[in-house]
């Protein structure tokens, strides 16, 4: 998937997530005042249910499916491996109720105290990672993670702290194996793992600070990756990008 497309992609599945979370209220009320529903006592209310709790959910769904499936095209489409496609999906899933809390700026219940709060770690990796790979890759003829090994070895090594912060931080992560798998016995297991997975990536008790330095240090290292290898090519990358604006004049 090419990088223009990736973000006109993105783009729609954000659309129809502001779409559900903001507007779909006021289509559910102008269904139910057109549909005569309310001459009928107690009617009103099948039709109000199916709207806010089937049609609604569905359309977070549809929105996190695109986001899902554009973003592991993507990182096929770059050459990167399939395991930050579960990279990727660990903190999709730890990042998903808070948008939903985001959504609630619209109705005036939400200030920056509470957003603070409730923030997961996962969040902003996803965040950085999904501008990412964003990047026109192909059209700079540019490797994904740079040319520099240490550089992809360190972007690598924060990447899986904070997946693991993911998965400790998360339950769903943990239950959803066993019922994948149909066998409840390894969804327990693997929730009882989580505080210890937590109590082990805090360094003793640290609290989230590792995690924040791994967010750092992933996200510089993502945007280091982008400069050129040497001097030459930055030189060269200037200059293609200078010479059209001075050959017009």
């Amino acid at each position: 998937m090419f990088a223009g497309r990736y973000l006109w992609w993105m783009l729609i599945a954000l659309a129809v997530f502001l779409f559900f979370a903001m507007s779909f209220d006021y289509v559910t009320w102008a269904t139910v005042a057109t549909s005569g529903c309310a001459r009928i006592a107690g009617s009103c209310s099948p039709l109000i249910l199916t709207m806010t709790g089937t049609i609604k959910p569905a359309g977070y769904y549809l929105a996190g499916g695109i986001i899902l499936a554009v973003t592991f095209a993507r990182i096929h489409y770059i050459g990167l491996g399939w395991l930050w496609c579960l990279f990727a999906f660990a903190l999709f899933v730890a990042s998903a109720p808070f948008p939903l809390l985001l959504a609630n700026a619209w109705t005036g219940q939400l200030n920056s105290e509470k957003v603070l709060e409730n923030i997961p770690l996962a969040f902003p990796f996803l965040v950085a990672f999904c501008t990412y790979i964003g990047w026109s890759f192909e059209e700079a003829d540019d490797a994904p993670l740079g040319p520099w090994r240490w550089l992809r070895t360190t972007i690598r090594l924060s990447a899986v702290y904070g997946g693991l912060v993911a998965v400790a931080q998360t339950p769903d992560l943990a239950w959803m194996p066993g019922r994948l798998l149909n066998t409840p016995s390894l969804s327990a297991h693997l929730a009882a793992l989580q505080p210890m997975l937590h109590d082990a990536l805090s360094l003793g008790g640290a609290g989230d600070v590792p995690a924040y330095i791994a967010l750092a240090v992933f996200t510089i290292g993502l945007a280091a990756s982008l400069l050129p290898a040497t001097l030459g090519d930055l030189r060269t990358r200037l200059l293609t990008h200078t010479m059209p604006r001075l050959s017009r004049r």
